[in-house]
């Protein structure tokens, strides 16, 4: 669940962009960290890198929704503090190549708060084509 409030340190935080969700991780105001293709260049899988930018930039103009977990999310999320020290760590590298499908925004921000990369996005939308559980 997603919630339409001003992020806290260390909260998983996305913003629609129309036909999907772009996911980060809030530091501060000048600090979110993100899977994107840095400002000025081509959006392609082998520009996409863990970039830090402001929350202005990453909202594009848009609202911020902040992750509201259940509980046994809450068992298995990480401190604040964990989320922010491993985005930041991966500032400037690609965790592989971007795709759409297994290595997205949404994978990163959920590697960073579980310690496991998964995309609710992908699985919505496997589920909807396919039917079934994944």
């Amino acid at each position: 669940m997603w919630e339409n409030i001003y992020p806290k340190y260390g909260e998983q935080i996305r913003v629609n962009r129309g036909y999907y969700y772009h996911h980060g991780i809030y530091e501060d105001d000048n600090h979110v960290y993100h899977f994107a293709a840095p400002e000025g260049s081509e959006i392609s899988p082998e520009n996409a890198l863990i970039i830090c930018t402001t929350l202005y930039e990453f909202l594009h103009g848009g609202t911020p929704e902040v992750r509201v977990y259940n509980d046994m999310e809450l068992q298995k999320k990480r401190s604040a503090k964990e989320i922010v020290e491993y985005a930041k760590s991966k500032v400037g590298t690609g965790l592989g190549t971007y795709n759409l499908i297994t290595n997205n925004c949404e994978h990163f921000s959920n590697m960073c708060a579980f310690g496991k990369a998964s995309s609710n996005q992908v699985e919505d939308v496997i589920r909807m084509l396919f039917g079934g559980n994944i």
